[in-house]
């Protein structure tokens, strides 16, 4: 497994579990038990939640199934989760919103430890772009979890260039990540400035929903037929059996440093994910497969 050095005491395996869907996939007990192993055992040690996964759920199941029975398992991982998202519920009248107070982020990390069975998170999130947040107060909030060690490092998720920007220069430790949606399907965020700002303050970039949230399998618009049978194409160049292995060379083949977010609690997805980086795609094929998606040729 390949590494990646995000801070002197920081590094992310360059594949990372995802766990937003191991509540819908039933992923509880020794079934995500089991995966976590098969996730060590291969080198992937960085798994990625957020607080309102599994609508509440996620983060609580690997907690009660890894490290409340296996708390020596802490130091052999990264722990990344999010807060900001009120997901609707009978408490808040069924309302969907952001809060970015730093109330609510001290509730959420608190919450959060509790249910990881673990007394700090390597990376905190900022989950979504909130036109209500408050950076100063923010930042200030965020700088006292460091202190306290509940918090190791902070990143952002789903920010603009411009976004990662005004909380960059408020908060007291730069922040370390920007986890964004890039797939074969997504391409806005190679041309919308999230890879030039991860090559600027030479951080890696998170990748969320790498298969398209697995509409690459299953596609139902022209741009996912298309995309599905160019990257067919090029499995069956490449001498591959899936296309996930080509899509995940597509993200890899980027000059800053992307690390996907396999969303997928089956691990035979996770080791595409592995087996991929041992793909090297011509620029002339990845330019085909950006073609595919965009539906038009390169100017």
């Amino acid at each position: 497994m390949e590494y990646v050095k995000v801070t002197e005491d920081l590094r992310f395996s360059r594949v990372i579990a995802g766990t937003m869907r191991a509540s819908r996939e039933g992923l509880s007990g020794k079934k995500m038990a089991d995966f976590v192993d098969r996730c060590l055992d291969a080198g992937v040690t960085t798994f990625d939640h957020a607080d309102i996964y599994g609508y509440y759920e996620s983060s609580r199941l690997f907690g009660e199934a890894v490290l409340q029975d296996h708390p020596a398992l802490r130091d052999k991982m990264q722990i990344v989760t999010k807060f900001n998202i009120i997901l609707p519920r009978k408490e808040n009248g069924y309302a969907h919103y952001y809060d970015s107070s730093v109330k609510h982020l001290n509730e959420s990390l608190d919450k959060s430890l509790e249910v990881l069975h673990t007394d700090y998170v390597d990376v905190l999130l900022i989950h979504r772009l909130d036109p209500l947040l408050n950076p100063k107060e923010l930042a200030e909030g965020l700088n006292r979890l460091i202190k306290q060690g509940k918090v190791r490092h902070i990143g952002i998720s789903n920010a603009s260039y411009t976004y990662f920007e005004m909380v960059n220069k408020y908060v007291k430790t730069p922040l370390v990540t920007n986890q964004v949606e890039v797939s074969p399907l997504h391409t806005d965020t190679l041309f919308n400035g999230v890879m030039d700002s991860a090559l600027i303050h030479e951080i890696p970039v998170m990748a969320w929903s790498p298969l398209g949230g697995g509409r690459l399998f299953h596609p139902k618009t022209g741009q996912e037929f298309r995309t599905r049978e160019i990257l067919q194409q090029m499995a069956e160049k490449y001498g591959v059996d899936s296309i996930d292995k080509i899509a995940y060379a597509f993200i890899y083949k980027l000059p800053a440093t992307v690390c996907p977010v396999v969303g997928s609690t089956k691990f035979d997805r996770v080791q595409s994910a592995i087996d991929a980086r041992g793909i090297e795609l011509t620029n002339k094929d990845w330019f085909k497969i950006l073609e595919a998606s965009r539906g038009r040729e390169v100017l």
